[in-house]
């Protein structure tokens, strides 16, 4: 990956390992609190597969390539909010499926022989495929649970937790875990009042 992978994350946390930075960038391809959403436009989608895809990846891509990779995205974050302590969200598991019934994967082979599921699409549906190919790949290795949405909901940025015991819910814990704490803590004053 190149250009945005080495952004720097929120919080100093470094990027997912691996092949998992190529799903915390999608998902993070819209910054839900502040703008842009890259995919707002055919033409930003283009761009975000320039740089992110294989080569070719931004040839010939449609508006119905954009509304899925929306999809898609949309229902990434909300699964990566169940990593993160969230309820079970059924529509999201349904949705990934139902995209990923249009993007198949088969067997193939790297330049060094080892086998792994590769895209039967090139392009934008190729790029797509190969993300969930990864968090299929993640998820056996036991990666997947460590990618998260920041738990707080105005932020949801994608961060992966590399605490030792998965306790991590905030991106930023000077940012969003202050500032959630800070809301907690003016309900109990609001509450205490109401009550006094």
């Amino acid at each position: 990956m190149t250009g945005k992978s080495r952004v720097r994350q929120p919080g100093d946390r470094e990027v997912a390992p691996g092949r998992l930075a190529l799903v915390q960038s999608f998902v993070n391809s819209l910054n839900v609190e502040f703008g842009p959403d890259e995919f707002a436009t055919v033409e930003g989608f283009t761009r975000w597969l320039g740089e992110y895809g294989p080569p070719g990846a931004a040839s010939e891509v449609t508006e119905a390539d954009r509304r899925r990779a929306v999809e898609l995205r949309e229902a990434l974050r909300a699964l990566l909010r169940e990593n993160n302590g969230g309820e079970p969200d059924p529509a999201a598991r349904a949705a990934v499926e139902r995209v990923a019934a249009q993007l198949p994967l088969v067997l193939g082979f790297d330049a060094t022989g080892l086998p792994g599921l590769r895209p039967v699409h090139d392009g934008a549906r190729g790029l797509m495929a190969q993300v969930l190919g990864i968090v299929v790949e993640a998820a056996g290795e036991g990666t997947w649970q460590r990618l998260k949405s920041c738990h707080d909901h105005r932020c949801e940025w994608a961060f992966y937790d590399r605490a030792r015991n998965r306790s991590g819910r905030w991106c930023s814990m000077a940012v969003c875990g202050t500032r959630s704490k800070m809301t907690v803590y003016r309900q109990g004053l609001k509450a205490a009042a109401a009550n006094g």
